[in-house]
C-alpha cells in the first residue's frame, strides 16, 4: 500500500474534499493511520469514494466522524455530504466504529480577577470577625475576681507586715486597690492571662482594701469591686 492515496479523477464532493484537507495536514495515510487507528485502505477507499471497498455503512460513519475530526472538519457536515451522495439524506443508523476522537477540555484556572476576589471576601470576613470581637468586648465590662485572700474577711499572723493580693480580670486590666485614709490606690496592670498581684502594707487591727478592675481601652470599670478585710491581730 502506498503512503498516499491517489485520488480517483472521477471522485467530487465529498471524497475529493477528505483528500484535500489531508494535504493540507501534511501527513500520508500510514501517518493517518497511526493516528485515527482506522486501517488505511479504508481510508483512502473514503479519499477515492470507493463505499463498497469499506464495511457496512455503521462502520463507514463511524470512520468518517473520526476522520473528519481528525482532518479538522465539520463531522455533521461531513456525514450529511456522505449521505447526499449515497442518494439517502434521511439516514439515522447508529454510528460505530473507533472511539470518537475528542478535544480536551482545558485545565481549569484561576483568573486574577477570581483571585482577587477570594482575596478581597477573605479579608471582609477577618474584619467583620474583628469588629465582632471588638463591639462584644466594649459591650462588656472586665471581669474581676480575688483568689488571695479566699475569704472576703481573714486573719493573718500578728507578726505580718505585708500582704500579697492575687487574682485574675481581663489581659491587660488596671487592678486598683484603694485603702480608706489612703488618697492614691494601689495600680497595677493583669498579665496576658489575665493574673494579676499587689502587694499591700498591713497595720495590727483590722486592713480594709477595695479592689477594682477598669479595661483601659474601653473606660469601662467591672461591675462588682471586691471589699477584702485582713486582720492583723493585735499582741
Amino acid at each position: 500500500m502506498t503512503a498516499t492515496a491517489v485520488t480517483d479523477p472521477l471522485a467530487t464532493g465529498l471524497p475529493r474534499r477528505l483528500h484535500a484537507a489531508r494535504e493540507r495536514k501534511g501527513v500520508d495515510l500510514h501517518r493517518a493511520e497511526r493516528d485515527t487507528k482506522i486501517r488505511a485502505r479504508y481510508l483512502e477507499a473514503l479519499e477515492r469514494g470507493d463505499w463498497r471497498a469499506l464495511p457496512s455503512a455503521v462502520y463507514t460513519k463511524g470512520f468518517l466522524r473520526n476522520y473528519a475530526l481528525y482532518l479538522g472538519l465539520d463531522p455533521a457536515e461531513v456525514l450529511r455530504d456522505w449521505r447526499r451522495d449515497r442518494g439517502n439524506a434521511r439516514e439515522t443508523e447508529p454510528i460505530l466504529g473507533p472511539r470518537a476522537l475528542t478535544v480536551p477540555r482545558p485545565r481549569f484556572a484561576l483568573s486574577a480577577g477570581v483571585v482577587w476576589a477570594v482575596l478581597l471576601a477573605a479579608a471582609v470576613i477577618a474584619f467583620g470577625v474583628y469588629l465582632g470581637i471588638q463591639v462584644l468586648r466594649f459591650a462588656r465590662p472586665p471581669t474581676l475576681s480575688v483568689s488571695d485572700p479566699a475569704a472576703a474577711v481573714s486573719t493573718v499572723e500578728g507578726s505580718a507586715t505585708t500582704f500579697v493580693l492575687r487574682g485574675t480580670s481581663i489581659p491587660g486590666a488596671t487592678i486598683s486597690v484603694a485603702t480608706p485614709g489612703q488618697e492614691q490606690p494601689l495600680r497595677v496592670a493583669a498579665g496576658p492571662d489575665g493574673s494579676w498581684s499587689v502587694e499591700v502594707d498591713l497595720r495590727r487591727g483590722r486592713n480594709q482594701f477595695d479592689v477594682s478592675a477598669v479595661d483601659p481601652d474601653t473606660e469601662l470599670a467591672s461591675d462588682t469591686v471586691a471589699h477584702l478585710v485582713i486582720t492583723v491581730p493585735v499582741q
